[in-house]
């Protein structure tokens, strides 16, 4: 764990100290899912890029006051990043975010594209509340940790940071 958070760390800081890329654009949504309670179902979480990108994080909020959700784990396996050696996850259920953090530090990159980089895993109880939970993150998303910043960022293999948008997804519970 203290490697993974030595990692981390010095790509942040790389990332922090290398500026942005304000040329470079991409945008990060969630696909749309009508889930049956009491059953697991996986969200999509996909990455448009128009430049070579060699890392993200990715806080997600799945917040409703009246639906339910449990999130289980967040899978690569056939995504665009399922060959990126580090790959670190993190589910809050308090705050009801999910986070995860792909990172390039064996000369992995995902390159320009459309695709597939994470499935969220939810299951939504048996009595679960019916109705739409929206999916949010982006550029003001972070989970609260006083000494790591869990924030929606994005960076190049120059270590400079790519300004990223979000669409928001929802699912929707029956």
């Amino acid at each position: 764990m203290k490697n993974t958070i030595l990692i981390f760390l010095t790509v942040y800081v790389g990332v922090a100290a290398g500026g942005d890329d304000s040329n470079s654009t991409c945008t990060c949504y969630t696909q749309d899912v009508v889930a049956e309670r009491g059953t697991p179902f996986s969200v999509g979480v996909f990455v448009n890029n128009t430049d070579t990108l060699a890392g993200m994080q990715i806080p997600v909020y799945y917040r409703s006051e009246t639906v339910k959700l449990c999130c289980d784990s967040v899978t690569f396996q056939d995504t665009r990043c399922s060959g990126f050696v580090s790959k670190i996850q993190k589910i809050d259920p308090t705050w009801r975010i999910v986070y995860f953090v792909v990172i390039g530090n064996g000369g992995e990159i995902l390159p320009p594209g459309d695709g597939l980089v994470a499935n969220l895993w939810f299951t939504a109880d048996k009595k679960a509340a019916s109705g739409r939970v929206e999916l949010f993150s982006g550029p003001n998303a972070y989970i609260p940790d006083e000494k790591i910043n869990y924030s929606f960022l994005f960076w190049s293999p120059t270590a400079r940071q790519v300004n990223c948008q979000y669409k928001p997804g929802f699912i929707t519970v029956r």
